[in-house]
């Protein structure tokens, strides 16, 4: 299945022969078991018991800074009337930007320089009054003259890249204006569910400030992403799904809960099913502002193997009394884990104290450490179980295994 990006140039494709997911340096690849019945979009795989398959682990980040902190509001239980949507748009809608990037034209005789032209590029929202504003990275990553449109202020205004993070597909850009901006403040994933309404505004196709609305679908969709060559491919672990129109033009943009809360930043849309848009959730944006803000490199803890699932006939090749664990399918060269010496075909059983019955509690205990963390990991091979001892890193910049 192929998709585009919610900006004009870039397509994201989901792969279903390759891993489904990579979190935190850790590829979770098909079970063999189930490797017959892939045959629709990693997006779909809401397969039989296998549910840990079809799901990616929500990163539960630290508590953010209380500057972004939105206390709970019961408009997220209201009844919808007449006047409810419109409302809340009147309200988000002049903390919603439009992205350009201009360039000078050639004259008509191709010795100088004519009138500026502009190439529309997305979405983007502001979170601080002083100018801050969040989009993707891939929105403005090859810019190289950034404007922002800002409600109330007729021309574009300059705006910088102040922090961006490849992996997250997250930038945050500040603009310089003699006001205090409108914001939108940031919901809670905690109280995000299936079925609850979804309003995306954006500027599709330069369609300025259009607004659509749907349901959250569904939650922890892993999907990968690059550019038309394939190449530069980028890993989305645990995005919502949304069937509120999201089109070329939406990336950046907030998705907005019944409170106006941002609750996703709308990426990316399916160009060959219907209503499958995604965004990268609020929990993932919270924990990587503050970096951003300040221009510093975003943690993303880095493990570097590729597991499945322990099936039977691997517990009992190994002399397992209890099929348990992660599995070992690949190991990243020079990664932590090939460092502390992690071998293809071992078991991982307990990942610094935490222990691991399926992928998901290693995909979770590895989250849970920060970079240059030194762990243990126990293992099982036909040894029996050893304890390795690993120095956590940074997520490089592009991350991918291949296989």
């Amino acid at each position: 299945m192929r998709a585009r990006f919610g900006n004009e140039d870039k397509w994201l494709y989901h792969r279903t022969r390759k891993y489904l997911r990579q979190l935190g340096g850790i590829v979770v690849k098909p079970s063999r078991r189930l490797s017959a019945l892939l045959t629709v979009s990693v997006s779909l795989l809401a397969l039989s018991g296998a549910a840990y398959l079809g799901t990616a682990t929500v990163r539960q980040w630290s508590t953010p800074s209380s500057a972004y902190a939105a206390p709970l509001s019961d408009q997220l239980n209201q009844v919808i009337s007449g006047n409810t949507v419109p409302n809340l748009v009147a309200k988000a809608n002049p903390a919603v930007v439009e992205i350009t990037d201009t360039a000078p034209a050639p004259s008509a005789t191709g010795t100088g320089t004519g009138t500026t032209s502009a190439q529309y590029l997305g979405s983007g929202f502001i979170i601080k009054s002083s100018g801050y504003i969040v989009t993707n990275d891939h929105v403005v990553n090859q810019a190289k003259n950034i404007q922002v449109k800002l409600v109330g202020t007729p021309l574009p205004v300059p705006a910088k890249v102040v922090g961006t993070d490849y992996n997250l597909d997250l930038a945050i850009l500040k603009v310089s204006v003699h006001r205090s901006l409108p914001t939108l403040s940031l919901g809670s994933y905690n109280q995000i569910r299936v079925g609850q309404y979804a309003i995306a505004i954006g500027n599709p196709e330069a369609l300025s400030h259009s607004v659509t609305m749907g349901i959250i679908s569904a939650e922890n969709r892993p999907i990968q992403a690059g550019n038309s060559a394939g190449t530069q491919v980028r890993q989305y672990y645990n995005m919502l799904q949304t069937d509120a129109a999201i089109n070329p033009g939406n990336s950046g943009g907030p998705l907005l809960n019944l409170a106006g809360q941002v609750v996703g930043v709308n990426t990316a849309v399916s160009t060959q099913g219907q209503d499958l848009g995604f965004a990268i959730p609020v929990s993932t944006l919270r924990h990587a502002i503050p970096y951003l803000e300040a221009g510093k490199t975003v943690p993303e803890p880095y493990l570097g193997v590729a597991i499945t699932a322990t099936t039977s006939q691997q517990a009992k090749k190994l002399g397992m009394t209890v099929v348990m664990g992660a599995y070992v399918d690949a190991v990243q060269a020079k990664s932590p884990a090939s460092l502390a010496g992690l071998k293809v075909g071992e078991v991982i059983t307990k990942f610094n104290g935490t222990t691991i019955y399926q992928e998901n509690d290693l995909l979770n205990a590895v989250q849970a450490t920060e970079p240059g963390q030194k762990v243990t990991i126990t293992v099982w091979n036909k040894a029996g179980s050893h304890v390795l001892h690993a120095t956590m890193r940074q997520m490089p910049a592009q991350f991918s295994i291949t296989g």
